[in-house]
């Protein structure tokens, strides 16, 4: 065990810096809307043009991950882009909710400009924030506990940012619709700066660059990502653990609305699942202080698996159960999110100690399109399960097998993918505690003697 502790304030420091992206996430699913409603334009063209910003994402993630190899600065490997770009990313927010006093075709390419900004300052922002956990806390057990803090803090950002941002565009319109989503965008744009940079002068980078930067050679990193089996377990467990996570959020509104009959219930239902991820982190915390973080994950999937079995078995007359056990088994997701989160850290320690390459950017651009997959492969999947189940939109009977359908989305599911995560990481991820402490202490060792 290493003895440095990063102290509390910084840990908090670190979780501030979530909010910027939390935000960009949480109004993006307003985006259809005031694309469509409020700026006028046609669901197609909307459509095209988060295809193409998902198109841009594969390349630029990478790109940017590489850069944040390659960076050496007074300031550290992924600290300057915080300062750099948070402005930016701000300014995009506001213009992408903002109606431009223009017409037809130059309309269109303002919102295409201000959409891809959006989206790339994103990533300049959300990558090499997440690259910093390992260059902050060299310690496994340390790097887990600050990525306890952050999802703690972060899950605070989620229910705020979804449940404030529309408020305050309906509060703050006066009676203009495009006037309340641009204000709403500069308060959380302008919050997002504060917490941003905040993050960047009370957190420090411990763990110095190699003495050469990165080679170019793109290929030889990706094979080096590609013969690393704990990369191999992480990406595919991220990937699911994705769909996982967004899939009970989008069928819950078709749950509630066709089954229960009851759609005033989907709001508290999501903030119900918000509390759970909450108690979760908190749970994490005190459970990987005993036991190995691998076996803390694996027991929070099997655990999520037999709960969501078992919400097959609520209905209209059982609203209680069905609450209760979606509370519990997001309280196993927020188990298993700073676990996770910190696995990154882990992974990119695992490549350095068997290859002698530190890629952390690149690796967590990697991790980071898993997630977006996972997050496609959500709708996609949601999609698929109503469209076989023959749901009929706006019907107020549904067929028995598309009621089915629903609640498979809500249970079945859902556990099966739990139980999935739980094989990857039991079967095929090998970093438990024991390995983490003997490649952290050789790890320390060459790296003091190489300063």
């Amino acid at each position: 065990m290493s003895q440095l502790r990063i102290p509390f304030h910084e840990k908090v420091a670190y979780g501030l810096g979530n909010f910027m992206p939390t935000a960009v996430t949480a109004t993006g699913g307003m985006a259809m809307y005031f694309y469509t409603d409020v700026a006028g334009l046609s669901a197609a063209f909307v459509g095209a043009l988060l295809l193409l910003v998902r198109i841009i994402d594969a390349v630029w993630d990478i790109f940017v991950g590489r850069r944040v190899d390659a960076t050496r600065s007074r300031w550290g490997q992924a600290r300057p882009y915080l300062l750099w770009f948070a402005p930016v990313l701000a300014i995009a927010l506001v213009a992408s909710f903002t109606v431009p006093p223009l017409e037809g075709t130059a309309r269109l390419i303002y919102f295409v400009a201000a959409y891809v900004v959006l989206w790339c300052a994103y990533s300049l922002i959300m990558i090499p924030f997440q690259s910093m956990l390992p260059m902050i806390a060299p310690d496994a057990d340390e790097r887990l506990r600050m990525a306890g803090v952050s999802s703690f803090v972060q899950f605070i950002f989620v229910v705020g940012c979804a449940a404030g941002f529309p408020m305050l565009k309906d509060a703050l319109s006066d009676g203009n619709p495009a006037q309340g989503f641009q204000r709403a965008a500069m308060l959380f744009g302008g919050l997002g700066l504060l917490f941003t940079w905040a993050c960047f002068a009370f957190v420090r980078e411990r763990v110095p660059p190699m003495a050469a930067a990165p080679s170019p050679d793109l290929r030889a990193d990706l094979r080096a990502l590609r013969a690393s089996r704990p990369w191999l377990a992480g990406v595919l467990a991220q990937c699911v653990l994705a769909t996982l996570i967004g899939l009970p959020l989008a069928s819950c509104v078709y749950y509630f609305s066709v089954v229960i009959g009851k759609p005033q219930l989907i709001g508290p239902f999501m903030g119900l699942g918000g509390i759970g991820l909450v108690l979760g982190v908190v749970l994490s915390d005190q459970l990987t202080r005993r036991l190995c973080k691998k076996r803390v994950y694996v027991a929070a999937m099997l655990v999520g698996a037999a709960l969501w079995t078992a919400i097959a078995l609520g209905g209209p007359d059982r609203l209680p159960l069905v609450f209760v056990l979606s509370l519990l088994a997001n309280v196993c997701l927020g188990v298993s999110a700073p676990i996770s989160y910190s696995m990154n850290g882990d992974i990119a320690d695992d490549i350095e100690y068997r290859h002698g390459k530190r890629v952390v950017g690149t690796l967590v651009a990697t991790i980071n399109f898993a997630n977006k997959v996972g997050a496609g492969l959500c709708s996609a999947l949601v999609g698929l399960v109503l469209s076989v189940t023959a749901y009929q939109a706006g019907a107020a009977q549904q067929a028995p097998a598309a009621l089915q359908g629903v609640v498979a989305l809500m249970s079945v599911i859902p556990a099966v993918m739990a139980l999935g995560v739980a094989a990857v990481m039991g079967w095929a991820y090998p970093l438990g505690r024991s390995q983490l402490q003997q490649m952290n202490s050789e790890l320390a060792q060459r790296r003091v003697a190489t300063a």
